[in-house]
């Protein structure tokens, strides 16, 4: 049994125990650095509400809502106790320096908009608050960017899960393809940002 099948049968047993519950927790665990990856929650959610337990809109609604509670902690990390800090006990939840520097040297290219764009890329996309934090970004925009990145995130894998729903096994196997279509999602998220920041330049 590889750890996938472990996270993907406690996910289970505790979103039927917790029931919507269990999903704003996995998912703020998750967003909180914690070893939960939502590349297995989310479709699993998809395919309790392909099952019936679940009503679609409500779980993306919860699952955003968890992993922006845990993104806050992430940044308020960040932003208080700063780099030193991350580095000392990032080890306790095996966020290494070689992940904080990605992710900073992520936020240095990109901006403001990395809070919205590392949301589609694995690993970054959990860890990409903690150098929001400590540039002291605004914590609205911080907020307005990451909301938008989180919400097409979860839509797009409970989605799959959904989509998914004759066989709880394929959730697990097929993932590569969940991965296509989130590297597909960030080109249009690149684009889109990119437009949106040409016009505002052409305004100003």
């Amino acid at each position: 049994m590889g750890i996938s099948d472990v996270i993907f049968g406690f996910a289970h047993d505790l979103m039927l125990r917790a029931n919507y519950g269990g999903i704003f927790l996995l998912m703020a665990m998750e967003s909180a650095t914690l070893p939960i990856p939502s590349e297995i929650v989310l479709p699993l959610a998809g395919y309790l509400v392909y099952t019936g337990e679940f009503e679609f809109w409500t779980a993306v609604l919860v699952a955003t809502l968890g992993s922006m509670v845990g993104t806050m902690v992430d940044y308020g990390i960040g932003y208080r106790f700063g780099r030193s800090a991350i580095l000392k006990y990032g080890r306790f939840v095996r966020l290494s320096e070689k992940h904080l520097v990605s992710s900073e040297t992520w936020f240095a290219r990109h901006g403001d908009s990395a809070a919205l764009l590392a949301r589609f890329v694995p690993l970054l996309r959990t860890v990409i608050a903690f150098p929001a934090g400590i540039a002291k970004m605004r914590v609205g925009k911080f907020l307005a960017f990451s909301s938008v990145g989180i919400l097409i995130w979860d839509i797009a894998l409970i989605y799959f899960g959904y989509a998914a729903g004759q066989n709880a096994n394929l959730i697990v196997s097929s993932l590569e393809s969940a991965f296509v279509f989130v590297e597909v999602s960030v080109v249009i998220a690149i684009v889109l940002t990119l437009i949106f920041v040409s016009k505002r330049h052409k305004k100003s």
